[in-house]
């Protein structure tokens, strides 16, 4: 089988031009920790518990990586070895961080979930009305955790700008 060299061959440059950086996902999590919150209020069973407990490490790390100490100053020279650049980086490697280990405990929070749903109810849970369908709220978890890993995944786009800022401009003139 034979291809086209001019379809098979990729130019180093566009490999190596940055994709746009879509915007984060950022989201005020009060609305998220009283969902938890009202959902661990009627947690009676272990598993139950546990995915509150992630859900709530989860919110944790959220918070963590949102805390305004982190956050450098508002300057951004063009050099990559500036040390506001560096420190730049640095902040948001802490970010990450916080952002991944979020990810992992909203995954931790599905799983738990999952373990309670395949369990059977006592008679004191079926007398209860649940706040929250077990299914959306699964759905909502998972939903979380890709909102995190886009957060973290536009922070590592913006490092990438940040120390090649000639590969976006590069970019957007061959747009």
């Amino acid at each position: 089988m034979t291809t086209s060299s001019a379809h098979a061959s990729i130019h180093a440059e566009e490999a190596l031009q940055a994709p746009p950086i879509p915007p984060a996902p950022w989201m005020p999590l009060g609305p998220l920790t009283e969902l938890w919150a009202a959902f661990g209020r009627e947690a009676t069973n272990p598993a139950a518990a546990l995915a509150v407990s992630r859900a709530f490490a989860a919110l944790a790390d959220e918070r963590e990586a949102v805390a305004p100490t982190w956050l450098p100053s508002a300057s951004q020279p063009g050099v990559a070895v500036d040390p506001p650049v560096f420190s730049l980086l640095v902040a948001q490697e802490a970010i990450i961080e916080a952002l991944s280990q979020a990810a992992t405990h909203w995954y931790e929070a599905t799983r738990a979930l999952l373990d309670y749903a395949e369990q059977p109810l006592t008679g004191e849970e079926q007398e209860e009305s649940p706040a929250l369908d077990l299914e959306a709220l699964i759905s909502y978890i998972l939903a979380q955790r890709v909102r995190v890993w886009a957060i973290a995944h536009s922070l590592l786009a913006e490092q990438l700008q940040l120390l090649f800022p000639h590969q976006q401009k590069g970019s957007e003139g061959s747009a």
